[in-house]
């Protein structure tokens, strides 16, 4: 395995425990409206972008005016909800920070929130020490499935796509590090991976202080 360079980041699940706060949020702000809504749905777009995400809620819904409540509401309860408290952090984050840091190994956020939203929460962490560049969700044109966010990131770096590393939480997220031909790793958090998880990353670790592992052998 060539030495790793750059390690990208996915944030939402994989950095901060925020999927489950997310789908919360979501379903309360459904149910004060009366829109039906439940979590295979909300399932479907984990690692997604917020405007595949919202496209999708305009495309099920028959009734738009309920969607576009839910849209408008949605928006102002997730950031609420964001910025209220600190964000709880996933198992072994600083640890691995600390550690790549340690190794001069390059550090990306590229998450499917966006931009601004990722440089909130990320600086509100106390993280911002550790990341050369963030990207956001809203700087390419097509969210995750899509390699496009991998490679713009990529590109920020001094890695080749086999010096780099992804670490992802969602199967949204592995599709498109495997489709930008950069190693993955999955570290699940609300999904568990199927068949064509493990087809695609490169391996499946319970937590990230296990990455550090990964990376040493």
């Amino acid at each position: 395995m060539p030495k790793i360079k750059a390690v990208l980041f996915d944030m939402d699940g994989l950095m901060f425990d925020t999927e489950s706060m997310y789908y919360r949020a979501n379903q309360a702000t459904a149910d004060s409206i009366g829109m039906p809504f439940d979590y295979p749905f909300y399932e479907r777009y984990i690692g997604a972008s917020d405007k595949d995400f919202f496209a999708a809620i305009r495309s099920e819904q028959t009734d738009k005016h309920l969607a576009n409540r839910f849209i408008e509401q949605s928006k102002i309860d997730i950031e609420k909800a964001l910025l209220e408290k600190a964000l709880p952090k996933k198992l072994g984050l600083e640890k691995l920070l600390e550690y790549l840091k340690s190794q001069n190994i390059e550090m990306i956020v590229a998450s499917s929130t966006e931009r601004n939203m990722v440089e909130k929460l990320v600086n509100n962490a106390g993280l911002s020490k550790y990341f050369t560049e963030i990207v956001g969700g809203d700087e390419v044109k097509d969210s995750k499935p899509d390699p496009a966010i991998f490679l713009k990131a990529l590109s920020k770096t001094t890695a080749t796509p086999s010096e780099a590393l992804v670490l992802e939480d969602s199967l949204n997220g592995v599709r498109a590090a495997h489709a930008a031909g950069i190693p993955v790793i999955m570290i699940p958090d609300l999904i568990s991976p199927n068949e064509e998880a493990k087809e695609k990353a490169t391996d499946i670790l319970p937590d990230l202080t296990k990455v550090i592992e990964y990376i040493e052998n």
